[in-house]
């Protein structure tokens, strides 16, 4: 767990305002951008760096993801009464919505729309998203390919060009086979797009572009049957971007 008061003694008058902040609202800040925290708090970009700094991190992404974590663990550890799923689902498409970077997703439009193949590469419950963005892209006339079959997504890598784009979609992000699939990718230098459920994950670290939606749960190793409504919602602002730049 995050430790808000590590340091405290050695925090200015100013990051000691951006702790308090944090901790006020600490449910929100990981639908935040540094920009916005520094509206909010009314300090520059430094301040909010040098707090993360100081609280163990890198910079202030590191500190949001493991807040979100945090907030994730104790998600997990409530049980959820089967009946009020259907708010739960209300609040990962909601809280999903808050997490659509548009730039980022106008640069994954542009992408697909300049590459010469687009690969989807999905496993487990994730494959009928793959299906799903692959069906629409072809309905815009893109030479798209979703490699559903677990046994060729490592030979598939060798007709990866660099004009290439390809798009990993997987809630948790640490899924082995894909990751090590997305290495091959990163060697050919093409362009990776990575759909994830908002979290630290090892799958980021190998892609050009992220992409992320909201799921309390993500861990899919002993239990698959999280809602990917996130990913649905991701597929389908993708292509609206893309029917403009078409």
């Amino acid at each position: 767990m995050l430790d808000f008061l590590k340091n405290y003694d050695n925090l200015t008058m100013s990051e000691k305002r951006v702790l308090k902040y944090l901790t006020d609202n600490v449910a929100d800040i990981p639908y935040l951008n540094i920009n916005e925290l520094v509206t909010k708090t009314f300090v520059s970009k430094t301040v909010i760096i040098n707090l993360s700094q100081k609280l163990g991190f890198s910079g202030f992404k590191e500190l949001k993801f493991q807040i979100n974590n945090d907030i994730l663990t104790q998600n997990k550890a409530e049980k959820i009464n089967p009946l009020s799923y259907k708010k739960q689902l209300e609040k990962d498409i909601s809280k999903s919505f808050t997490l659509i970077d548009e730039e980022k997703l106008f640069n994954c439009a542009k992408i697909l729309r300049d590459s010469k193949n687009i690969f989807i590469i999905a496993r487990g419950t994730s494959k009928p998203v793959g299906f799903y963005l692959e069906h629409l892209l072809f309905s815009l006339g893109l030479r798209c390919f979703f490699i559903n079959d677990y046994n060729l997504s490592d030979s598939f890598t060798g007709l990866v060009t660099k004009d290439d784009a390809v798009i990993f979609i997987s809630l948790s992000g640490e899924t082995r086979k894909i990751i090590e699939t997305a290495k091959n990718v990163q060697l050919k230098e093409a362009n990776i797009i990575s759909m994830t459920a908002f979290h630290s994950n090892a799958l980021t670290n190998y892609t050009n572009n992220t992409l992320f939606c909201f799921s309390d749960d993500y861990d899919t190793r002993k239990d698959d049957t999280k809602s990917r409504i996130g990913f649905f919602i991701l597929s389908d602002l993708l292509i609206k971007e893309l029917e403009f730049l078409l």
